[in-house]
């Protein structure tokens, strides 16, 4: 499914690329105390080497794998992980740079991608996991009509070796549906 989505005037997601991995070693190098507070990958890239081993990891196992550009600058990440074909259930992580936050950029991003998702695929659930505490990352899916469903303990070791609890958020394809249906009927 991966393509370039036009969010709006400012914002596209568009598949990362290799040449995107400087771009995010760089945010995690200059930003790493920011970004390891949450992210668990942030262990992993320490060296422009691991980045591009994950880019091409993404690719490999075909993972879809989206660079958010801001003003046609990079500004966060995207990914579906733990996607399940079968079951049609699929979980979004994201984060964006320190300096682009409290803009709306990856709620309206996250958005863009849903829509995506739940138009063009056979995707029945979505799935946003938020470390406790993260209040900035868990707006996202409150904004988004996800609900929170509960608490996954130890759910996932941060970058400097701690386990955070997870709050766990989904939205369905009917519920989607059900939302955009009320807007158009307005």
């Amino acid at each position: 499914m991966q393509q370039t989505i036009i969010v709006d005037n400012d914002i596209s997601i568009r598949p990362t690329l290799m040449s995107d991995a400087p771009l995010i070693f760089d945010a995690f190098s200059t930003q790493g105390n920011y970004l390891r507070q949450w992210l668990p990958i942030a262990a992993d890239f320490n060296t422009l080497d691991d980045v591009c081993d994950y880019v091409e990891h993404c690719e490999y196992e075909g993972i879809d794998s989206y660079s958010v550009i801001y003003n046609g600058q990079f500004a966060g990440h995207i990914s579906l992980k733990s996607v399940s074909y079968m079951c049609h259930i699929a979980e979004l992580g994201y984060w964006l740079t320190k300096p682009l936050l409290s803009r709306g950029i990856m709620t309206r991003s996250v958005q863009a991608l849903i829509n995506q998702i739940f138009t063009k695929t056979a995707t029945n659930r979505l799935v946003i996991k938020c470390a406790v505490g993260n209040e900035r990352s868990r707006r996202i899916p409150i904004r988004l009509n996800f609900k929170l469903e509960g608490v996954e303990r130890d759910g996932e070791m941060s970058a400097d070796g701690h386990y955070n609890d997870l709050e766990v958020f989904s939205l369905l394809k009917r519920e989607y549906i059900d939302m955009n249906n009320k807007f158009e009927n307005r």
